[in-house]
This record gives structure tokens, sequence and C-alpha cells, in this order.
């Protein structure tokens, strides 16, 4: 496929908002896309390079971009900067600078998408020296086999603002309604395999019987079922009976890829955001090495790794993520923040997907293949009742061990990978409800704080366009070790900066308390909160993981109703 081509659909993107249309040109998009092209094309229009299970990063940053436009044009890179700044759009920008080149290319190739993948692909695994020079000439080729019109999109996908309001639901329903096919099924393959390239080839050519049949593959990571909130013990019941109710970790979702290769055993370790962190635990790698039934060719199991102190007791997971991030100095890391895990499922073994099997089936085998090893490996606590007084017992048992809370899980339901779904499994805790949101821009502060950034713009997330909609700003109740820390964390994020003022790729997830949530034009998603605190960074979650829309206006009418009773 011509990236020009490619460039018709997402102009057609751009002048739309309704959810209608833009999955209407996503459809017609899927038809016209060949196979060799599908899963580059579909990861373009949601703005990405590579699926998010894959490690690779173009890592290329705005400023190197605006060395590469000004080789392309002629123009000085400070021109160019202040193009940016006026327009507020570095893709706007480059367009604007290629329209007034002044010595065109005299013979330009067309470009194909695969080539642009491809080249991009190379730029990812650049490293050591002269590797930034090595990316900038790439980089420049392929801006210089572009027009001003594909010059635009271009820069905006190298640097990750490509912003056309497709989502991961708009190419969920547009690959159901081009082939016929479940919606549900689509998202439910989505979660297993984590490339809409391949659901589409699948949709296509099988239909619904051919999702039904997709399983887990070994080394690709799943999406994990995730849990809504109770907010009492008496809740525990409403939907199903009786319970497994387990202990609820402070710590990392992780999940195993256990498989045999040439007579020695394998592992790769996943967390919730689907990133590899095998490097990171090797202390935990190994245990899971040995606690597996040597009988076991190959499996996909898992459970929750916490950090503990030295006599053994659970620490915040905020203690754990010291290890997560860190690339260098592993043994010392793993000497002074030791690990211990609590696996709690199994999704799939020897070559068989355990995801349509109850709970109840996959705890009994998970016990069956795996020996705890005491202080390293252990299955997670679990109580199986009927009786809210037992489970008020071992909520409290629980919460008295160190731990956040219970997990309440139906006995009979399959695994349901990446969704939230009722009468499947459930959380306890004993604070008051929070909200996980992305921040999407900042502030500088004054004074003695100037060096930082001192108020957090937050956001919700529109499951069908994949926007992230603005709900709040955090500025209260900060300490100087907290606004460092963020700092540190965003300045990479930083797109486009105003004064003080500055706009932040959507990557960092943060857990939120507020006083309440109020109705409010002045934010995107016309809500409003209340006092919003910061309760702890999520580095383990994806941006996409963040609560949606549909979560704070379900909150904001529970709080009505609320009020009514009162």
């Amino acid at each position: 496929m011509k990236f020009k081509e490619l460039v018709d659909y997402f102009e057609r993107l751009e002048k739309t908002s309704s959810r209608l249309e833009l999955t209407s040109i996503v459809r017609e998009l899927i038809e016209k896309a060949g196979d060799e092209d599908l899963s580059h094309v579909l990861l373009f229009v949601q703005g990405n390079v590579f699926p998010p299970w894959d490690e690779r990063e173009v890592g290329v940053a705005e400023k190197m971009m605006l060395k590469c436009i000004s080789l392309a044009t002629g123009y000085s890179e400070r021109e160019i900067e202040r193009k940016v700044a006026e327009l507020g759009d570095t893709g706007l920008a480059a367009e604007f600078f290629f329209k007034k080149k002044a010595q065109m290319t005299l013979w330009r190739q067309e470009l194909e998408v695969i080539q642009i993948y491809r080249t991009l692909e190379k730029i990812a695994g650049l490293e050591g020296e002269r590797s930034q020079d090595r990316k900038i000439k790439y980089v420049v080729e392929l801006l210089n086999s572009c027009d001003a019109r594909e010059v635009k999109y271009l820069v905006r996908l190298i640097l990750g603002e490509m912003r056309l309001g497709v989502g991961e639901g708009i190419v969920r329903d547009a690959i159901a309604k081009a082939y016929g096919v479940d919606s549900q099924l689509v998202e439910r393959v989505y979660a297993i395999l984590n490339d809409f390239g391949e659901v589409v080839k699948i949709a296509r050519n099988e239909g619904n019987e051919g999702l039904k049949a997709v399983k887990p593959i070994l080394g690709r990571p799943i999406r994990p079922m995730l849990a809504l909130a109770l907010h009492s013990i008496n809740e525990i019941f409403d939907d199903f009976r009786p319970a497994q109710i387990e202990y609820k970790y402070d710590g990392m979702r992780s999940q195993f890829h256990v498989w045999e290769e040439n007579g020695e055993r394998k592992v790769l370790l996943f967390t919730r955001r689907l990133e590899n962190v095998t490097r990171q635990f090797p202390d935990i790698v190994k245990a899971v090495k040995e606690a597996v039934d040597p009988g076991v060719s190959n499996c996909i199991i898992e459970g929750e790794t916490i950090a503990i102190d030295d006599r053994g007791e659970p620490l915040p997971f905020q203690v754990l993520s010291r290890r997560i991030k860190r690339k260098y100095d592993i043994e010392e890391m793993v000497k002074k923040i030791p690990a211990q895990l609590h696996l709690f499922d199994i999704m799939y073994l020897d070559g068989k997907s355990w995801l349509d099997v109850s709970l109840e089936e996959r705890r009994k085998k998970l016990e069956e293949i795996v020996k705890p090893i005491p202080g390293n490996v252990e299955l997670a606590r679990k109580l199986v009742t009927g009786d809210v007084q037992e489970a008020e017992k071992f909520y409290k048992e629980a919460l008295d061990a160190g731990h956040e809370g219970i997990m309440i899980k139906n006995p009979k339901a399959e695994y349901n990978p990446g969704a939230r779904v009722v009468g499947y499994m459930y959380k306890l805790k004993p604070i008051s409800e929070t909200l996980d949101l992305v921040i999407v821009g900042a502030e500088w502060g004054e004074g003695r704080r100037a060096k930082w950034l001192g108020s957090f713009l937050l956001a919700c997330r529109d499951p069908d366009t994949g926007e992230f909609l603005t709900v709040g700003k955090m500025a209260t109740g900060l300490t100087d070790q907290q606004l460092q820390e963020l700092t540190d964390m965003l300045k990479s994020d930083i797109l486009e900066q105003e004064g003080k003022l500055v706009k932040l790729r959507p990557r960092l997830v943060v857990e939120v308390g507020y006083q309440e949530i109020q109705k409010s034009p002045k934010y995107e998603s016309g809500f409003a909160l209340r006092f919003p605190r910061l309760i702890r960074v999520r580095e383990d979650k994806l941006p996409d993981e963040a609560d949606s829309l549909d979560r704070v206006a379900r909150i904001y009418e529970s709080q009505k109703k609320g009020r009514v009773k009162i």
C-alpha cells in the first residue's frame, strides 16, 4: 500500500469526530489494505509503530526531529522551533516548511507503508556509537521521500502525536462490521494476541469459529482479566455464592510464560502493562523454574509479585517499582529489595488454552503443577465460602497481614482477558473510591518550586476513540519529594511548552483520590474532580488501562443517589 493512500484515510479521519463515520472509514481501510500491510496500517492509524507488547521504541524525540526537518528543508532549527510554538504541532510545522521548500527534490520515490515500517524498525534497533547520526540519516531519507501532505503525518507518527481519534473500540467495531463477526469476540482475541492485523486475518478467513479457536501464544503476553470494585463487605455475594476469596496483594501483576527449549527451562515475566521485566527479576524467574513441576512442557501462569522486608513482611508497591524500572545493577537491587511471588491463576498448559475453563478447575490445576517454595513462591491465600461472617474474618486477616484487601472471584467463571465483567471478579479495599487517570499536561511551579512541575492536568479515557478527556487539575498536597519524582518521570514526555504550561504525552497513570465528582463544562469530560490528591503513581498500568469516562459518570450518578438517600 502506498503511504499517500494511507494519508488519504488519515485526512478523512482527522476531519470527523463521528464514531460511526470513524468506524466506517477504518472498515474501508481494512478492506483495502493487503495482508502485508494490515498490522502496520492498524497500528499507524492508532498512532503506534509497534504492538503494545513489543519493547522497541523508535526513539526520536522532538529536538532530533527539528534537526531532521532542518536538514530536509534547508530552514534553520530555530525557525522551525518558532513555527512549532506558533502552530502547536510539529507535523503542521513540517508541512509548512515542506511547502516552502526552496529546491524540491528532483526525484522522489513514492513511499510504501511497509517501507516506512521497516525503516522505523531499523531506527528502533540502532544502538551505540553514532547511532543518533544514523537515526537522523534514516529519518531525513524518509522525509525527503514525502510531499508536504505526507510529511505532516509521518512526523506525527514518529513522535507519537498522531491523535486521529481512533482507539481500540473503533478498530474492534470496524473489523466486526467488515467481516460480520462478533465484536466481543474480536475484543477477546485482541486481548490474547495484541495485534489487530492478526485478528483481522482470522476474522476474514475463518469468521467467528476461527476467532473462538484462538489460544495464547507462548512469549506473547495476554492482557490480564480486571476486577470491578465493591464498596462494602455486604455486597460480596450479590452476584454469586459461594465465592473464592483471595488476599489482594499490593504488588506487580505478573504473568509467567514457561517452556522447555533444548532441554533447558525458559521463563519470561511480563507485567500488566505487557512489559518484559524478566531481566529485572532473576530471583523470581529462578524460583518459578524450580516451583513449576518438571513434567510440565509449557504453561502460562499468573500471580502478584510483592516487595518484602527482612522479616518477610509486605512492603508497598512503590518500593517494588524501583526494581521494575532498574536496568543496571540488578543483583544489587535483588539484595536490597527482596521479592516474593503469590500465584493465583493458569491460562495455558501443555499446548492447551485454559481461558475457557472455570476458576475452580484452573486453581485446582495450578495447585497440582506448582510446588510452593516458602518465602519465594507461594499460592495466593484463599477461602471458598458463602458465609458473610467468614468472608469478613478473612478480609480482616488480609488487612492485618499488611495486604491491600481481598479479591472476590466467581468459582464458575472462565478467564476473560482484558475485561472487567459483572459477575466474574471484584476487589475490596478499605479506602474510598479512587480513579486511575493519565497526566496529559502540567504547569511549572513558582519561586522555590520553579524547578518542578507543580500542578498536573488529569484525564480519563474514551474507550471508543482512545482519546484522553480532561477531568481536573491536581495541584495541592504534593510534597517536594513527590514533585521531584513526578517532574523526573514526566520531563521526557513534554511535547509542547508555552510559558509555564506544558503539554505531555499521555503515558503516566496515577491513582487519584478526591472529595467528589461534579458536572463541569471547564473540562473535556464534562466532569471535574473536587480536591484531587495523589494516592500513588501506577507505573504498572498502561494509559489505555486508565479509568473510562463511563466509570467517572457512574461514580457521579452513584454520588447523586447517595445524596438522595441521605
